[in-house]
């Protein structure tokens, strides 16, 4: 065989022959495509493709998860917030027992009825032995599915056989399902662990290899001490323009997560809040060493901290140290006036009536009785119209009351 012909031409004419070359199209022509929005079972949250949720054991990502599948199934409030399209969806108790996931369901709702378009299972089978066929046809015969909850991930992974690199395992482990998902137009979550070491990227955290989130569309991290209410969800992925980092609240005696806005922002509203109770409590001025000691915070942080407020009008520097802002007092007391005020107009109503009869302890009084501001007749439906949005109760009190004070309202 010459150098110039290394293989016999009938060879090369055959691996042509088992091997089509590649479509292209040309930029100007992918440009004129009319192609549809990405779909989003929770919008700037969770969008179609496969995400992994990941944190670490016994967080609340399983509450997290089936949260997110009654808000779907119910078309109601994903966490609290974020008004969903309602549709059919999925969740995969895997880890669970029939006993165990129904008494999770109970709490979560309340006493609202279970949403009619969410099934559960506590049994499917692994991706490589009919798992993933399993689920084409689930979706086939639920062309509005918009949301599949799996928990955990450990529960459908193929299992290793061959001897290959962990990067090739994990970055295979869930590819399967991307094409199945994008091609239904479906959110699949896939409930994962984290590794015990920190890392400056949470990303990195995620219990295996890079190739687990790289094989993936998206990611999302959630992140809490133990014991704490409050707790950070990392958002990322090929469909989420901006990573994000929201705060979220646990509350445990509805067993769910709500959200309270972008984190950095929630944690310097909390500190601030922290200080100005602080300087109330004390009534005399503080330094900033005095302030951050007290609070057990950073020394340097805690002088930024009262220099942005000081530049907001929060508080003053009284040259022997920091008090509360005049004005900030007075638009406080202004406040409390005005809402003592509507306390007393307020009458007693038909519709306020009803919604303390069906709501019981979660009703629209709130459970301080007379402490609570008394709803308006129109606030009252609000909070029940909200309610059956499948927003929390408490959530739901608390909104129209926010609206109040910002002079809106009930909508």
């Amino acid at each position: 065989m010459s150098r110039a012909e290394p293989y016999p031409v009938r060879l090369v004419e055959g691996m042509r022959q088992k091997t089509p070359p590649p479509t292209t199209i040309s930029a100007a022509f992918l440009l004129g495509l009319k192609l549809p929005e990405a779909r989003w079972a929770v919008p700037g949250v969770l969008p179609e493709g496969v995400t992994i949720l990941a944190g670490k054991p016994k967080i609340g990502k399983s509450w997290l998860g089936l949260g997110l599948g009654i808000a779907v199934g119910s078309g109601g409030r994903a966490l609290g917030q974020i008004a969903v399209e309602p549709g059919e969806a999925l969740y995969m108790g895997l880890e669970d027992n029939v006993r165990r996931l129904q008494k999770r369901m109970k709490k979560m709702l309340a006493g609202r009825e279970a949403p009619r378009r969410l099934e559960v299972t506590t049994e499917w089978p692994q991706l490589d032995e009919g798992g993933v066929e399993a689920l084409d046809a689930w979706l086939d015969k639920r062309p509005d599915a918009r949301l599949v909850v799996v928990d955990t991930l450990k529960k459908i992974r193929p299992r290793e056989t061959a001897k290959r690199g962990i990067y090739d395992l994990d970055y295979e482990a869930l590819e399967p399902l991307v094409p199945l998902a994008s091609g239904r137009g479906v959110a699949i979550l896939v409930v994962h662990h984290l590794r015990k070491l920190e890392a400056g990227d949470p990303l990195d955290m995620i219990s295996g290899s890079t190739g687990l989130t790289g094989g993936v569309d998206g990611a999302m991290v959630l992140k809490r001490d133990r014991g704490k209410q409050d707790a950070t969800l990392v958002v990322d992925g090929r469909d989420i323009e901006e990573p994000a980092e929201l705060a979220l609240r646990w509350d445990a005696n509805i067993a769910s997560w709500s959200l309270m806005g972008d984190a950095e922002e929630y944690r310097q509203s909390e500190e601030r809040r922290r200080i100005i109770e602080l300087l109330e409590r004390m009534d005399e001025p503080m330094y900033p060493k005095d302030i951050a000691e007290a609070l057990e915070k950073n020394r340097s942080t805690t002088r930024v901290l009262l220099a942005n407020m000081k530049q907001d009008g929060q508080v003053e520097d009284t040259g022997r140290g920091y008090v509360v802002a005049q004005h900030h007092k007075q638009a406080k007391q202004h406040k409390q006036t005005q809402q003592d005020k509507q306390h007393k107009q307020l009458v007693k109503s038909p519709a306020v009536d009803d919604a303390q009869g069906v709501y019981g302890v979660y009703g629209v009084y709130g459970d301080g009785g007379g402490k609570q501001p008394r709803l308006s007749s129109d606030e009252a439906e609000e909070v029940k119209r909200l309610i059956g949005q499948g927003m929390k109760p408490e959530l739901a009190r608390g909104e129209v009351l926010k609206k109040r004070d910002r002079g809106g309202g009930a909508a």
